[in-house]
């Protein structure tokens, strides 16, 4: 994959597009991509759930972290960042469940 964008010119997209292709890293997890998209849903779409899939504990405390000291992502008034994985105590698993269920008029993201 890594040869194939290094022999890629990308001549056709934008310079943005084309400074991001070539700086990519398929072994590293884009947490800015993940907050921009984020960002869009909570600001273009309805009030509803977003679950984004981390490769790790470690991953979700990172991008929870990150997001919780973003202005937009972290307001609680308009997001709620619920986490969850294997490794939390069950009640805590519980408490984002049912957090995740309440009727709150905010974007729900929930990563697992």
């Amino acid at each position: 994959m890594q040869e194939a964008l290094k022999n890629s010119s990308f001549e056709t997209y934008g310079s943005r597009t084309r400074d991001s292709l070539v700086n990519w890293n398929p072994d590293c997890i884009g947490f800015n991509l993940i907050e921009a998209v984020l960002c869009h849903i909570c600001r273009k779409e309805r009030p509803g759930a977003v679950l984004v899939f981390m490769t790790g504990w470690d991953d979700i405390t990172c991008l929870k972290d990150q997001l919780k000291a973003h202005p937009l992502l972290g307001d609680p008034n308009r997001v709620l960042l619920l986490a969850c994985h294997g490794s939390m105590a069950t009640s805590e698993q519980v408490s984002s469940n049912l957090a995740y269920h309440s009727d709150a008029d905010v974007t729900k993201s929930y990563t697992a």
